[in-house]
């Protein structure tokens, strides 16, 4: 039995375990025509042993989901250093964790944008100045099998600390339950939205590229600061003849983020996963403190969710690097994803992808068919957000602040 037996119960996550776990290297992660990994198996290598199959959330029949919160605790937190708040996503926590798992004699699994593959990919960082190419969040798939075999080959001799998605986690969790090995070692992982198809990024950087009349992105930052905390930014710096240009996207409408939060191009798991609406295999999950109570905040708020024992020695070894205040799960939860599904046309998720795998269709023509396909009210709704979105912070932090009291 291996990761394709058809007694499945749910699509793959991409989380890459299967191919890094693998003893005899039958298992390869590719991208699949609609721009999601996938582990392709070699039949003729593949031994049966069943050790993918047993850290596949696929095939799980007992997700344990968190029924009790009151067993978790949850922080809004954000470094005490301004420079480490500037320049990370949101308060800066994850790096601090980081840097004391290093001091601590962890080696820490990560994801950094690789500008000759124009894709994130996992990391291994045996240093501090290793793990500030972890700083951004990246809103699509890495590449991490290659640092997961590592962790596989190194678990029983070294510490490790993996920031990951909690498809990625579980996997990994899984994977050190059953060697015996899970005490040894810390997991991280975000609250998470989804994952879009790499297809999606590809064109992206491509109608980019094209109008700058360059040849390689540099560095990508999908969720720049540079108009404040809160707001969606992608600023990517490219080659130029004589200098890097940096190129910032539009203030409405960005196309990536369009098709990103329309929930119709994510991978096939991400519309129910369970995985984001449990916090019973990791040790920390961290995320942005989005609502009502830090709206005026334009630098930065972390919300920190310790879920176990070690989790809460690691929060509390980084205490006097950071200010925090605890914090209640119904003034963070109903922003994030946790507990909810998405609802989608399929005719036209099938309709976007094709068209974002056909590299004779624009991203312009994708958008827009996206677009063209709204409601009347949906897209009067668009257009409201797109107003306020064009306004001062101050003005939006405010008209935010009115929105979340009528929503109450």
């Amino acid at each position: 039995m291996n990761i394709n037996d058809l007694s499945q119960l749910r699509p793959c996550t991409s989380c890459q375990m299967c191919g890094a776990l693998c003893p005899v290297a039958a298992i390869t992660i590719q991208l699949n025509e609609n721009g999601f990994y996938r582990p392709v198996v070699d039949d003729r290598k593949c031994i049966d042993c069943g050790l993918c199959v047993k850290s596949c959330y696929k095939f799980d029949d007992e997700i344990k989901i968190t029924s009790d919160l009151g067993t978790k605790e949850i922080y809004a937190a954000w470094a005490k250093d301004n420079k480490t708040v500037e320049s990370t996503t949101s308060g800066g926590i994850a790096d601090l964790l980081a840097r004391e798992l290093i001091a601590q004699g962890y080696k820490c699994i990560g994801v950094i944008y690789d500008s000759e593959k124009n894709c994130a990919v996992g990391s291994v960082a045996t240093s501090y100045d290793d793990t500030l190419q972890f700083r951004g969040s990246k809103y699509i798939q890495s590449l991490s099998v290659d640092a997961f075999k590592t962790l596989v080959k190194e678990h029983k001799n070294e510490k490790y600390a993996v920031f990951g998605l909690p498809c990625q986690i579980y996997a990994i969790n899984q994977f050190l339950t059953l060697r015996k090995s899970r005490g040894k070692h810390i997991l991280i992982d975000l609250y998470c939205h989804g994952c879009p198809s790499l297809n999606l990024w590809n064109k992206y950087v491509e109608k980019l590229l094209t109008k700058v009349n360059s040849k390689k992105v540099i560095s990508a930052n999908f969720r720049s600061k540079i108009r404040g905390w809160g707001n969606f930014y992608v600023v990517v710096v490219v080659e130029g003849v004589k200098y890097p240009i940096e190129v910032i996207s539009k203030r409405i409408n960005d196309p990536f983020y369009t098709l990103f939060f329309s929930d119709l191009v994510l991978n096939d798991s991400c519309y129910d996963c369970s995985l984001r609406s449990t916090l019973e295999y990791t040790d920390i999950r961290l995320g942005d403190f989005w609502g009502k109570s830090y709206v005026t905040n334009h630098k930065g708020v972390s919300g920190v969710t310790v879920c176990s024992p070690a989790g809460k020695e690691l929060f509390e070894s980084i205490s006097m690097n950071i200010d925090s205040e605890p914090q209640t799960f119904d003034n963070f939860l109903p922003y994030q994803s946790y507990g909810k599904s998405y609802q989608y046309n399929t005719a036209l998720r099938e309709r976007l992808l094709r068209d974002l795998s056909n590299p004779t269709i624009t991203l312009d023509t994708t958008v827009a068919t996206y677009l063209s396909s709204l409601p009347l009210s949906s897209k009067i709704k668009k257009t409201l957000k797109n107003l306020v979105c064009l306004l001062p912070n101050g003005i939006i932090a405010s008209v935010k602040s009115l929105f979340y009291s009528i929503k109450k």
